[in-house]
């Protein structure tokens, strides 16, 4: 299906070197808002930071890929040292390959790293990439995103109790 993820982490920080390694991924494409940034918050938390470090210097790169504003991302990916995509228009299958593009990787390779099913998980499951759904920081600063996130937990309740799994990836 595709708004079902492969690995469902609690934050973004748990998306290890090591995680990524195990299953043979190379590069990460990470959501920003409420993924490494609350929606309404301007102030990155120290252990995204230090996360996006560890990623850096483990040799494994990363670009922010996101929805919302320039201004925004473009703050958010100079904070972190990565570049940044904005406005890309998730889930479609273009803003995937743009940031595969960008880092010079392969979908197959790399990771999407979101809070989102309907945007970060469709999104990367189109493109032929792994799909980690982390738990949102906020409810969301939008109507329409605390309503999409009801039906998000829904799904995910409904496909558990199903026994419905995602590809197996190692922790």
């Amino acid at each position: 299906m595709l708004w079902k993820p492969d690995l469902v982490v609690a934050a973004v920080n748990d998306v290890s070197p090591q995680l990524l390694r195990a299953n043979a991924l190379e590069a990460v494409l990470v959501d920003m808002d409420d993924t490494l940034l609350e929606s309404q918050q301007t102030q990155l938390k120290p252990e995204f930071i230090s996360w996006m470090e560890s990623l850096r210097d483990a040799g494994i790169p990363a670009l922010i890929l996101s929805n919302g504003s320039r201004r925004r991302v473009r703050d958010c990916a100079n904070e972190l040292g990565v570049e940044g995509l904005a406005l890309t228009g998730k889930p479609f299958p273009v803003a995937f390959k743009r940031g595969l593009e960008m880092l010079g990787a392969k979908a197959s390779t790399t990771a999407m790293v979101g809070d989102q099913l309907f945007t970060d998980v469709v999104g990367a499951n189109l493109a032929g990439m792994t799909s980690i759904l982390v738990t949102p920081l906020s409810s969301g600063g939008l109507p329409h995103t605390r309503m999409i996130r009801n039906v998000e937990a829904w799904l995910l309740k409904a496909s558990q109790e199903g026994g419905e799994h995602g590809r197996s990836l190692h922790r």
